[in-house]
């Protein structure tokens, strides 16, 4: 499909399934396992519903990639319906678009890098503690002013101006997982942060917007955004052996269940699968584009620090 007519095609396919008016990975501990339970109590109280929402095919497959290196071959990234890029991204921006791939921007939207230049334009009393599990970032407080005004009047617009036309927003299971530990000083965090993606939304109507998991969220913004992304859902990073592993039968039927709003919305939202896997077994790699497309999903598998392109092999 060339050109802006490839494009057009792709905003449609995501609006069909979408009525919307460093490395992201998270530790696959006992921390992350407890909220995921938490949530999904949450979210089968408010969707009513205990279903893991399993489709049996992918319609409209979209092709996507998420890389987060500073250079790379632009034909290659053009090559995707959907890329999602660092800001630091060295390479041209307008010649993956070209071709009508829509670019995405990374988003941190419930932490910030000690590194990030931005920083000192944050109120101090914004910055909460340091991310165990990701030294030199550190959590926020989505309800205070600065923040919001750091992502509204800085941030986003600093992204459009890089070229990209859209968002993909990571670390918003940070702020209802700090209310979730401690009710009475994170009270409002959730709420927060929906707020926030509200806000970006009424914005930036023409932007897509891409959610990574977020799962606790997804019941309120599942009209606000054109897709969300599942990551780690059938493979991840085994933090023990370094290599990777397949997660448990019981810790995908929870994460499916979290997707229920997306799949029991009307039309459906699209899911993009993030997997990791050793790029040079390709084998295991097909089998999880295969298990994915089972599940409905649109699916990428991508190197632990995704800082090298994966495509599928065919």
């Amino acid at each position: 499909m060339p050109g802006h007519e490839r494009e057009r095609g792709i905003g449609a396919m995501i609006k069909r399934q979408s009525s919307g008016d460093r490395s992201p990975v998270m530790a696959m501990g006992q921390t992350r396992r407890s909220f995921l339970a938490a949530t999904a109590g949450l979210l089968s109280a408010a969707t009513g519903s205990t279903d893991a929402g399993v489709s049996s095919k992918v319609e409209n497959l979209i092709r996507w990639s998420a890389f987060y290196g500073v250079t790379a071959d632009e034909a290659v990234l053009a090559s995707y319906d959907i890329v999602v890029l660092d800001s630091a991204f060295e390479g041209s921006i307008g010649l993956v678009a070209g071709g009508g791939t829509r670019v995405c921007g990374y988003l941190s939207l419930g932490e910030i890098r000690i590194s990030d230049p931005l920083l000192p334009l944050l109120d101090r009393a914004a910055l909460l503690s340091e991310n165990p599990d990701w030294p030199g970032t550190y959590r926020v407080d989505v309800r205070h002013p600065s923040w919001r005004s750091l992502v509204l009047d800085r941030r986003i617009p600093s992204l459009v101006s890089q070229g990209f036309s859209g968002l993909m927003f990571d670390t918003l299971d940070t702020p209802p997982y700090l209310e979730l530990l401690d009710p009475d000083r994170y009270h409002g965090m959730r709420d927060a942060a929906i707020g926030l993606v509200e806000a970006i939304r009424a914005r930036w109507p023409e932007l897509m917007l891409i959610m990574n998991r977020g799962y606790a969220l997804l019941p309120d913004v599942v009209q606000k955004i054109d897709a969300v992304i599942a990551e780690s859902l059938i493979t991840s990073p085994d933090q023990q052996t370094g290599g990777f592993a397949w997660v448990g039968p019981e810790h995908l039927k929870l994460q499916l269940m979290q997707l229920n709003p997306a799949t029991s919305r009307s039309p459906s939202l699209p899911i993009l699968s993030l997997d990791y896997w050793d790029p040079s077994d390709t084998g295991t790699i097909a089998e999880i584009y295969r298990r994915e497309r089972e599940l409905g999903h649109h699916p990428y598998v991508a190197t632990r620090s995704l800082d090298q392109i994966v495509p599928e092999q065919r």
